[in-house]
């Protein structure tokens, strides 16, 4: 089925990065059998990657989409053959493991070709012709070996390189057919095998387990031929000659070839519109990783995810909507996110993500490793501002004293170095501060984008207030927003400067503020979610 990704939303801040990584650990510790990869929608805040290196985590990969690729439908680890391998084996792997197409590779994995049921039933098809060995060559032994037969005489390393025939006539019209080299399927007509080898007959198959007289032998060693005993009637000899063709010579050497990262919706079109019925999937080597089937396609297969910190789909990864959501663990307000299914969907009034997945570890009886309990303390403070802003609950406060405990250290004393951290950290770009920690809002027909940068000093990003209206401006122009606004929340002082760009006067309305001279300090004001979003609800009627 593949793994689960459990990721936040896009322009992740602490939080969405960190409670992903630690309820990743805690479902691979509680649900064996499943396979939970954390990952991000954007780039690390340095708070976060302090924090990740002061624990010791790795910090998870970021994504671009969670639409279908191909590696989440395709069959991985396929049954593979080798050139030199013969159709018969070709032909027993597919029935043994019920599929329809191996593909050919070397030793080392590298993909040469495809060889499927519809190449052996072509060969069954054309077995009145027989393929014969002119354009590929079998030895003697492989020969037998296909037959389960046995070598009466001649070499086993001689190679077969003529036409095959059966002697089903009488020998002195056979003789016309048969020329140098060619190879001659016989019963035991005892008139019939010395006239085929001084016609010049390379090799005699005897079928029905029948033994030449030593004189037939004694001629086939003079001339330098070869004679097989097959234990199989004529016919089934017949069928089995044209399967010990090597699987190199007849496969299909250009396979339709795909990356496993691949979009599936791009792949699918050419599998279910062309010839090929199966597309190899390789690595950037060139190397076996999967087979991908009509089959597959029809399975409709999609990735499952887990969503952190977040219930809308502007705030989600692209794709997401034909994705399976499986969890959502979150602290906001129910946005739009729709499942086909009930899932388990934990949405608290707490000011923390990250305090959920600390609950739920306690309540499923896991001891978070020290690394866990680091990052999750840190996005505890971080989104609550240091157990400062209003939507700080009680059990916010528990959880951030039961987490500090652990790690023998002091929470708010952690807290400031982590901002101060940051601070040290941030080569202090416009940009950068208005697209980090990002949200979108629609408030009836209004769009509306709130920024937030938490700091412990405001004095730099007022000295720059005009690069930050400019950061301001493109975003409503890029995103075509009705208002765009940027809080700079300094933990200290307790309060946020207020920056708006677009219909200012619906900020100013919610707020209680005047922004015409430029940004305004509302003392107080830390958290985006309960004093400014759901203001701006209220003021908008929404």
């Amino acid at each position: 089925m593949g793994p689960i990704l459990v990721f936040g939303h896009r322009n992740p801040d602490n939080d969405s990065i960190c409670s992903a990584v630690a309820y990743a650990h805690l479902k691979n510790v509680t649900d064996p059998d499943g396979v939970y990869l954390p990952a991000r929608l954007g780039p690390v805040p340095p708070e976060t990657a302090w924090v990740f290196e002061r624990f010791g985590v790795d910090l998870p990969e970021e994504i671009a989409h969670v639409r279908t690729r191909v590696r989440d439908a395709m069959t991985a680890h396929p049954v593979t053959v080798h050139p030199g391998d013969n159709m018969l084996t070709a032909g027993r792997l597919m029935r043994e493991h019920d599929v329809r197409a191996l593909p050919v590779t070397d030793a080392d994995g590298t993909v040469r070709g495809l060889i499927n049921q519809q190449i052996l039933a072509e060969l069954y098809i054309g077995e009145t012709e027989m393929l014969g060995f002119a354009k590929l060559p079998l030895t003697v032994g492989e020969l037998a070996g296909v037959l389960g037969g046995t070598v009466l005489a001649g070499e086993p390393a001689t190679r077969l390189t003529g036409g095959v025939l059966i002697g089903a006539m009488e020998p002195e019209t056979m003789v016309s057919y048969i020329h140098d080299g060619d190879t001659l399927i016989v019963g035991d007509r005892v008139r019939t095998q010395p006239q085929a080898l001084e016609a010049g007959a390379a090799c005699l198959i005897i079928s029905g387990g029948s033994q030449p007289d030593d004189g037939v032998i004694e001629l086939a060693v003079a001339r330098g031929a070869a004679i097989i005993s097959s234990p199989h009637d004529t016919y089934a000899t017949a069928r089995l000659v044209n399967l010990g063709h090597s699987v190199g010579g007849l496969m299909d050497p250009s396979p339709l070839l795909v990356g496993p990262d691949t979009l599936l919706a791009e792949v699918a079109e050419d599998l279910m519109d062309s010839t090929h019925r199966e597309a190899v999937v390789i690595d950037d080597a060139g190397r076996i990783e999967g087979i991908l089937t009509r089959t597959n396609l029809a399975r409709g297969f999609r990735r499952r995810v887990i969503l952190l910190d977040h219930n809308e789909l502007s705030q989600s990864a692209p794709g997401v909507e034909d994705a399976a959501v499986v969890e959502i663990v979150d602290h906001h307000r129910v946005g739009d996110v729709q499942t086909a299914a009930p899932i388990l969907f934990l949405n608290l009034p707490v000011g923390s993500t990250a305090t959920i997945v600390a609950e739920r570890y306690r309540d499923l009886g896991v001891a978070p490793p020290d690394g866990m309990a680091g990052v999750l303390l840190s996005a505890v403070l971080t989104d609550t501002v240091l157990l400062k802003s209003p939507t700080t609950t009680a059990t916010d406060r528990e959880v951030a004293d039961r987490l500090a405990s652990q790690l023998e250290i002091d929470a708010i004393d952690f807290g400031l170095e982590m901002f101060r951290a940051r601070a040290e950290r941030v080569a202090f770009s416009a940009a950068d501060a208005v697209n980090r920690d990002l949200k979108e809002y629609r408030l009836g027909d209004l769009s509306i984008a709130v920024a937030q940068v938490e700091t412990v000093e405001t004095a730099e990003y007022l000295e720059r207030s005009a690069e930050l209206s400019a950061a301001l401006e493109d975003l409503v122009s890029r995103r075509s927003l009705d208002l765009a606004m940027l809080l700079v929340t300094d933990v200290v002082r307790e309060g946020s400067e207020v920056f708006a760009v677009g219909k200012k006067r619906i900020a100013e309305r919610a707020l209680g503020i005047d922004l015409a001279a430029g940004p305004a300090w509302v003392d107080g004001l830390l958290s985006r979610k309960k004093q400014v979003a759901s203001r701006l609800f209220e003021s908008a009627g929404a």
